[in-house]
């Protein structure tokens, strides 16, 4: 600690900087809000952030931003995704009522969820078109079982092939052991796959029921590309992360265990149907605001690929945005 500063200081001071980055979040690239943050709402919506997202590791000195050492001290990578849909109104329903997450924002033709730390945004397609994505929300490691407790009172899981079950658990949960995780997938209204990952390199336990509190963010998106390599390559190069264990010609991961791009190959089956090609992967528009990595602390910074670059990187053959938020 510097001389002259108190813990009670330090903590002030912390506290403080991370209102003001929460703030920049919001702001994120000039993101449009249909209303505004008053003072009061701000102040009270990051204050909760900065408890949830750093828990014991606010204690650290003020200025560094390195996780705690349960993992759960850095903010994720995925700060926004903006998806379309067919079907705003059953989203709408499905995300609130039965998931809970909170609206905080809604024009006739999109609505945005508070999820974790992440904002996920709906927009209204007028194209005709049924666009699904493919997306993750990370859950505290040791949650998987509540998880899938909870949301079987919800929907209904896919099914795993044997090849991807793990002994000690449900058949219907996969059992990604090169990542360290376990995941349960489920459609939402849309025909999205959706998942729910406990990562167990991050060492986040938490206690008490699983509810839709305990999602801390989304933590993967599917990009989806006919050269995977490439792509993979140029968003390395722009968001300054590197290539999460591994990778090939039809997958390829970019981040870290706090939020992955997942540059995938047209026409992937993202469902574990190899038979049906209903879930085969398909481009549709996506906005992902992630964030810039270079302003976080220590362990992020080890994990980079490079400087990132500045503001947004459009794929030219492609309806993606990446945009770089703070």
């Amino acid at each position: 600690m510097r001389p002259g500063h108190t813990v009670e200081n330090t903590r002030r001071v912390q506290v403080r900087d991370f209102l003001y980055k929460a703030l920049d979040w919001l702001r994120c690239e000039n993101r449009l809000m249909a209303r505004n943050f008053d003072r009061r709402e701000f102040l009270t919506m990051s204050a909760g952030l900065f408890f949830a997202v750093h828990g014991e590791g606010w204690r650290r000195a003020a200025g560094d931003l390195e996780p705690a050492a349960n993992g759960a001290g850095r903010m994720p990578l995925i700060r926004e995704l903006h998806l379309k849909t067919h079907k705003l109104a059953d989203q709408h329903r499905f995300y609130s009522e039965k998931i809970g997450f909170k609206v905080v924002a809604e024009t006739p033709n999109s609505v945005t969820f508070r999820a974790g730390a992440t904002l996920l945004r709906f927009e209204q397609v007028a194209d005709g078109s049924q666009p699904w994505y493919h997306f993750a929300f990370n859950i505290p490691q040791n949650m998987i079982l509540a998880a899938r407790k909870w949301q079987l009172e919800r929907t209904t899981l896919l099914p795993i092939p044997e090849h991807l079950r793990d002994p000690r658990f449900p058949d219907d949960v996969v059992n990604y052991s090169h990542w360290n995780a376990h995941s349960i997938f489920f459609y939402d209204p849309a025909g999205n796959v959706v998942e729910y990952i406990a990562r167990h390199d991050l060492k986040n336990d938490e206690s008490g029921a699983f509810t839709s509190a305990k999602i801390l963010c989304a933590s993967e998106i599917g990009l989806i590309v006919d050269d995977v390599v490439r792509t993979a390559h140029r968003l390395e190069q722009f968001s300054g992360c590197r290539q999460y264990r591994g990778g090939s010609e039809d997958f390829t991961a970019v981040g870290d265990e706090f939020g992955l791009l997942l540059v995938m190959k047209r026409g992937r089956i993202l469902n574990f149907q190899p038979q049906s090609q209903e879930r085969a992967a398909k481009v549709f528009p996506t906005v992902a605001c992630i964030a810039d990595i270079a302003s976080m602390g220590k362990s992020a910074r080890a994990g980079r690929a490079s400087s990132p670059s500045e503001g947004k990187f459009s794929f030219a053959d492609y309806p993606y945005e990446v945009k770089l938020g703070s």
